[in-house]
């Protein structure tokens, strides 16, 4: 490989892209979107409901009750947890045993009983929040008996999950679900149309066969141009984060699912590319191309049950499923569950590259 003509040719695509005033457009329009959407829904928090009951007026009543994104029920009986619990339709119920401050502090591991409204795995993070608020009680890490129950009758749990949304946005707030929104739509719209658009312009304007008669060939001219793809991604997404406070719960888990995806991405706009000779062709097929690629963060919020394996399980082959369900999850603090959607990407990736180092080869025969 050249690097030297990679380089020239990644450097020349980076320019053409700012000067071009549609793919400008491409570039900073989810740039603007997560600012307005950022400034609209600014005031808005995701409220956890919590009911407590406290025999002797635990500090974590207080301290609970101080958290704006916290509406805390306090009872008068450990019954009425489960009363209150379907009265106001809250996330979980709280039981203190007596004297569990000094309990927490002394080290003995007193049993806090958590009990949920529906399924446990829905309120991982108000459980988490629940621990940070012992660990501020006690100075350190809380030494506590967790017992967890649910009012959820046994065998319904697949029918409440055929009613809920995709799993990995159970938890997560109205502000993270945009950023999720934005850094795909950026990274899908970068990739699957400005780096095809500046292939197509080439090859329509027979520069793509000068550049071939020199020393270049295929590989350094494929290389340059995922260079340049990759990097507009970047920069899209990491501005989008950077503006909405994006680098939150697991930043490395978060930007390796970014990079990967925009690879993939970028490997799928060449792909188009290289299989189309025109612009008028491009922008005809292009649209239909961005549609099931932004189809994870379209369906969201819809219901599994109602989507059916038919469509669930393509879904799953589609890199920005990967990218949507690996970013939430990241910046949920559970990067620890992408694992496997960063293999599927890296595979992804490399079937990608092969087959666009196919379509541009075929041009040879």
């Amino acid at each position: 490989m050249n690097l030297r003509a990679t380089m020239a040719i990644a450097r020349k695509d980076f320019l053409d892209a700012l000067k071009n005033a549609r793919l400008l457009v491409i570039i900073l329009m989810p740039i603007g979107f997560s600012v307005l959407y950022g400034y609209l829904f600014r005031d808005t928090l995701d409220t956890m409901e919590i009911v407590i009951y406290s025999p002797d007026t635990s500090s974590m009543v207080s301290v609970l009750s101080e958290l704006d994104a916290v509406s805390l029920f306090v009872v008068d009986s450990p019954e009425a947890v489960e009363t209150k619990l379907e009265e106001e339709k809250a996330i979980v119920g709280v039981v203190l045993p007596p004297q569990f401050d000094l309990a927490v502090r002394a080290g003995e591991r007193p049993a806090l009983e958590l009990i949920y409204r529906e399924n446990p795995e829905d309120a991982r993070g108000t459980q988490r929040m629940i621990l940070q608020t012992i660990e501020q009680i006690s100075g350190r890490q809380p030494i506590v008996s967790v017992i967890e129950r649910s009012l959820q009758p046994p065998g319904s749990a697949e029918e409440a999950e055929a009613r809920e949304p995709m799993s990995f946005f159970r938890e997560i707030d109205l502000q993270s679900f945009f950023i999720v929104l934005w850094v795909m739509m950026g990274i899908t719209m970068n990739g699957s149309f400005l780096v095809p658009t500046l292939l197509v312009e080439e090859k329509d304007k027979k520069t793509l066969d000068a550049i071939l008669v020199t020393p270049t060939n295929y590989l350094d001219v494929l290389t340059g141009k995922v260079l340049v793809g990759v990097l507009y991604c970047l920069l899209t997404s990491l501005t989008v984060m950077a503006l909405n406070q994006g680098f939150a719960g697991d930043v490395g888990f978060s930007l390796t699912v970014v990079l990967l995806a925009s690879v993939a991405l970028t490997l799928i706009g060449l792909l188009i590319g290289g299989l189309i000779d025109n612009l008028t062709t491009l922008n005809t097929w292009g649209s239909f191309v961005m549609l099931p690629l932004m189809l994870p963060g379209i369906l969201a919020g819809v219901p599994l049950g109602t989507l059916g394996p038919a469509l669930t399980i393509p879904l799953q082959v589609v890199p920005t499923y990967h990218l949507v369900r690996g970013l939430g999850l990241s910046l949920s603090g559970e990067g620890g569950e992408v694992w496997m959607n960063l293999v599927i990407l890296a595979v992804e990736c490399v079937v990608l590259f092969g087959a666009v180092l196919w379509s541009m080869r075929r041009r040879e025969a």
